[in-house]
Formats: structure tokens, sequence, C-alpha cells
């Protein structure tokens, strides 16, 4: 069915009001009409012609029908076009123009006729465009007749059509002028268009080939991008382009020159495997010509998303932390038969495994994701019963334990295509603390021995120290005699008394089994030894008086 353009029959210089008739350069350039000013050739070159048919015998020589040139009456340059034909019989010549599906054409040209043809209201004196289908029907006519009279001022006058969009059958457009009384002229065609075309593709990994589909593993990164191609003959501008699965927005296009291409790129980051499938829409909007906006443009691109690889591995380290400092110290050894267990991001126990020989546990062919570790302590080597956990997060993650003291398990962890391995969660474990202590009494008999009757002897100052003989901590006895150093880490210390005015009974009476004197007379200190786990209260001193 063939669509005529509304109100295209517009007065001579008429134009739709939201736009601005365009300047026009000089030799009618700039624009896709061949032989825009018609100099070429006599008839003009670029040019077919339809004549009419048949032409009545006797028609003279000059009603004949004919395209030719002249000169006289020219908008631009030497010449202009003329159709002669005879009356009342169609003549119509065609250029054929470069076609852009869906492109907007924009028609400016200078045309007139003689004062008698305008008189007459039936005269078809018309040019415009004709956009035809593949079977070479006409789908779209615009078109303006022919209103001016050269015999008014000895020139054509211009025409400016209101812009109109090829169809979605067209195949093909042309300009045309067309006469069924004896002459109309024409000069300067200049066609503009308008066009923008878009191209969405997505870079599969794999090949590093960029197309309309590709393979993403879940957990990397998607990247796109978008070629804008301005398929027309002016410039556009303002134009915007929207994907919501960009990471970030892309900017707008200021300006895209006619017959120019821009590319655009954009990432999605971290594609998850419920994007496989996805059908990702770019849109270019707001694109503005000459007669006004360009209609949206979308194209399309499809991912698929496969798993990640099981290959990830978390893992580490547990130990003796025997200074209690927190930190994988030399000489600090690992601890053997640990119970490890490995949960998921909601606390789903996923696995267990123990610390092999070295106290090194490690899991492995992991898929990406969120996991935390856990440490059972409950069921120790005897050679560690009563160890806890030392202090969380004490300085370098590489080597300070990650275990909270209050549950054993360390924070959440990720691993996937930024982080393969995590074998920073390890796990230090220190002695239980130990009490030392702790009695001083008077020994009446001067045994050694501490007897039923013997009472303790407060504020006696007493100092502990460690095997190096730095003190490292100052006490002093209660009323009833007693003292204690609470908290002592696992070692060889020393207990030293400040007896006073009084003496010390002599040591050893009951080989240090706690009813006896545990101080030297001679030094006032008990021997260095190690610490009993977890106390210790065989550090007894007594004195007598002198």
């Amino acid at each position: 069915m063939l669509m005529t353009a509304g109100a295209l029959l517009l007065g001579t210089g008429a134009f739709p009001a939201r736009a601005q008739a365009p300047a026009v350069p000089s030799g009618c350039t700039g624009g896709v009409a061949p032989n825009p000013s018609v100099e070429e050739g006599s008839p003009p070159a670029g040019y077919t012609f339809n004549p009419a048919a048949p032409v009545p015998a006797g028609t003279p020589k000059s009603e004949q029908p004919r395209l030719s040139t002249a000169g006289g009456y020219q908008q631009d340059g030497g010449k202009y076009a003329l159709i002669a034909t005879p009356d009342k019989l169609v003549s119509t010549a065609y250029a054929a123009l470069k076609f852009v599906p869906g492109a907007v054409y924009t028609l400016t040209d200078w045309t007139g006729t003689n004062d008698g043809n305008l008189r007459r209201a039936d005269a078809v004196q018309e040019t415009g465009l004709r956009f035809y289908n593949a079977a070479n029907k006409v789908v779209l006519e615009n078109k303006r007749k022919v209103e001016h009279a050269v015999e008014a001022d000895g020139k054509l006058a211009r025409q400016d059509f209101p812009p109109s969009t090829a169809p979605p059958t067209a195949t093909s457009v042309k300009f045309f002028a067309a006469t069924d009384r004896n002459w109309v002229m024409w000069d300067c065609v200049h066609l503009r268009v308008a066009s923008l075309s878009v191209k969405a593709e997505v870079r599969d990994p794999a090949s590093g080939a960029w197309g309309g589909t590709a393979t993403i593993e879940a957990g990397t990164t998607a990247n796109f991008r978008f070629t804008l191609t301005n398929d027309g003959t002016e410039a556009l501008t303002g134009i915007k382009v929207d994907d919501p699965y960009c990471d970030v927005k892309p900017a707008p296009i200021a300006s895209l020159d006619g017959g120019k291409s821009t590319t655009i790129t954009c990432d999605h980051a971290n594609v998850t495997e419920a994007d496989n499938g996805r059908v990702g829409t770019v849109t270019v909007s707001g694109a503005k010509h000459s007669g006004g906006t360009l209609p949206k443009k979308t194209a399309t691109t499809t991912i698929k998303v496969t798993p990640p690889p099981a290959i990830d591995e978390i893992g580490e380290f547990v130990w003796t932390d025997l200074d209690r400092n927190g930190l994988q110290d030399a000489g600090e050894p690992g601890v053997a038969g640990v119970k490890v267990t490995l949960k998921d991001a909601s606390g789903t126990a996923l696995g267990t495994l123990t610390t092999d020989a070295a106290g090194k546990y490690r899991f492995a062919k992991l898929k990406d994701g969120i996991y935390q570790v856990c440490f059972d302590i409950g069921a120790l080597p005897p050679e560690f019963a009563g160890h806890a956990f030392t202090a969380k997060d004490a300085g370098d993650d590489a080597k300070d334990s990650d275990a909270d003291p209050a549950n054993g398990c360390t924070a959440t962890t990720t691993v996937g295509p930024k982080k393969r391995q995590d074998l920073t969660l390890a796990a230090g474990l220190v002695a239980p603390v130990n009490k030392l202590g702790d009695f001083v009494w008077l020994d009446k008999d001067k045994d050694g021995l501490q007897s039923r009757d013997e009472i303790g002897v407060p504020e006696v100052k007493v100092t502990l120290k460690d095997a190096s003989a730095k003190v490292v901590g100052e006490v002093v006895t209660g009323p009833d005699g007693r003292y204690a150093f609470e908290g002592v880490p696992a070692g060889s210390y020393q207990v030293c008394f400040d007896a006073g005015s009084r003496q010390l009974t002599r040591s050893a009476a009951a080989q240090y089994n706690g009813t006896d004197s545990a101080a030297d007379p001679a030094t006032g200190c008990t021997p260095v030894t190690e610490s009993g786990a977890p106390e210790d209260l065989t550090r007894d001193a007594g004195l007598i008086e002198p």
C-alpha cells in the first residue's frame, strides 16, 4: 500500500515548526543526491527519464517529452534541469539515492514553472522522494507541488520538505521530478540523511574474539563493547547509551559526524550462574539531527555462564604459641591431630580433617565461594591437654592466629578468580595459665616442716623471677601468710623471699613436697624449676626468729 507523507503539499518554503531550514552549502554538496547541481551532462548525469507515452501524433517538437539542462534560472552553478512533456501527459525524471534502512531523509530543492501552469488547479508538477520495496512498488511518497513562477523574479524558489523515515519494507529511494504541463525546472537537490546504527558485542574470554554471544566463567568479568555508526550525512548530537548490566553507565556522546563510528566499552564484574542465558540489551536514544530526533535503537548480546572450576584451596597451620604473643615465631612447633571443620557461608559443615605431624592442614578442590574453618581443641593430644586459643589477629595475617577464642572459628574468607588460595587460616594454642605459691610460716621448732600449730607470717615480700633471673612479679603475703602468682605462663621460675629481720629455716626437709620450706637460706630463693600445670603450690618458705 502506498503511503503519502502527511502535510507534504505545503506552501513554498514551508517547513515543520520544530525544525530549522538547513544551510545548503555552495554546490549543494554534503548530501547524497548524485549530480546535485545538475552541472554534469545534458540530460543530467545520474538521472533516468520516464517519458510520457504514447505521444499523440502531430505533437510539435517543442512539446516532445525530454529531459535536458539549460542556463538562466539556476540556483547554483551554470545549469538547471528541465522536463518537457505534452499537455496532460506525465513525464518523470528519477535519480537513485543512497538507501539506508530506517533512515530519516530530509530534502531541499529549488523549483519553478510558468505562471500559466500554476493557474491550472489540476496540473501535476511536483518534486520529492519515493521509497520502493523489493518488488519496486512505491511504499512511501514525500512530494511537494511546484508553486513558483519563474517569470516573477527570474529565479527558482527553495522548497524545504519535512523529514521522511524509510519504511521497514523499503529497499530503495529515489528523487523525482514530474510534470504533465509543458515544463518544470529544478536545481540544487540537497538531500540529508540521518541514521544511526548500533552493534553490541561481548568478548569471549577463551578466544578473545568479540561477537554476539560468549561463554563466561561464573565469578569473572563480562566485557562488552557497543559500536555506534552514523550511517547518514549529517552530524548527530546528544546521543545517550544505556545498558543496565554495565557496572558504570556509559557517558553520552556529544557529537558523531556523518559516516563516522565510535566504540564504547563497559564491564560487568562477578558474573553469576544466575546470569546464564542472559540476553542483554543496549539502548541508544536522543540522537538529534536537523529535522528532529532519531527513534531509539537497540542491540543485544547473549552470555552463557559456566560454573567456576573446583580448584580453590583453604588451609594453614595449628601451632603452640610458646611466648603467647599471638604470632608464629621460630621454634614454635605445630600441633598434630587437631580436628578442623570446613563450613560454608551459612555455617553448614562441608568436611573435616585433622592436622598432620607438622600441624598443617589443607582443604583442596573447592568451588568458588565463601568459607570458614573451625578448630576443635576439645580432644587434643595428651601433651597439649588444657591448651586454649591464643589471641586473635595479633599482627601479620600470614603469621597470626585467626581462630576466635570464643568459638574456635575463623572469620569467613572468599576464594575465586581473584584469590584461588587462602593459606593463612591458622590457630595458635597456649598452655593453660599457672598458679605459683603459696605459704610463708613461722617455723617455731626449726625443723623445716610445716606443723599444725605453726602460723602464717603476713606482709612478707615475695618476688617471682624467670630462668634468667628477670623479675616478672612481686606480691606480699596476706594475713594468713598465703601468697599466689596467678596467670603464670608455662616456663621455669624461682621465688625469692625477703625474710627481713628473720632467717629462713632449712630447705627441702621433705624433698619439696609442699610441706617443707623450698627457699635456700643462703639466697632466699627457691631453685629454678619448671612450673607445674595448672598449679604449683610447693614454693613455700619457713621463717625462724633470730
